[in-house]
């Protein structure tokens, strides 16, 4: 029976991984979505149409962008009824200051760094990355030599 029950929790995990992956990149889909609608915005349900997506996967969708600080929704009056406009924050487009230490790293100078942290590519296979760690690697044993003698 144990065997069963693992085998059950290790298809769950599974399952997650993959429904995590998905919203991730519908999460991102969202995002430059409402980044291409510029200042103007995108009427909500607009952007579930243009997206494809059901209202209440977009709602949670939208609202972890929102408490992210990303998106922000405006109630408005669309031919006499009640909607929303969702635009980005301004402030979500500034570019983010690395501590010091982190300026060897290549990835946060890549251009593709948004596509690795999507899935969308494969970081071990990365040339640079690989070219990075193995400099880290000699680096490394050479302290140790130097140390040991």
């Amino acid at each position: 029976m144990p065997s069963r029950q693992r085998a059950f929790e290790e298809e769950d995990v599974e399952r997650l991984e993959e429904y995590s992956v998905k919203y991730e990149m519908m999460e991102k889909k969202v995002y430059e979505t409402v980044l291409e609608a510029g200042d103007t915005g995108i009427m909500q349900r607009d952007l579930w149409r243009k997206i494809g997506l059901d209202s209440r996967l977009g709602m949670r969708i939208l609202r972890r962008l929102e408490r992210q600080g990303l998106v922000k929704r405006e109630e408005i009056i669309y031919k006499g009824r009640r909607s929303y406009l969702v635009r980005a924050v301004p402030s979500a487009e500034r570019e983010l200051q690395l501590p010091d230490f982190l300026d060897e790293v290549p990835c946060f100078y890549c251009p593709n760094l948004r596509h690795c942290a999507y899935g969308e590519r494969d970081i071990l296979s990365c040339p640079l990355l690989n070219r990075w760690l193995n400099e880290e690697d000699r680096g490394a044993s050479e302290s140790i030599r130097s140390s040991e003698s």
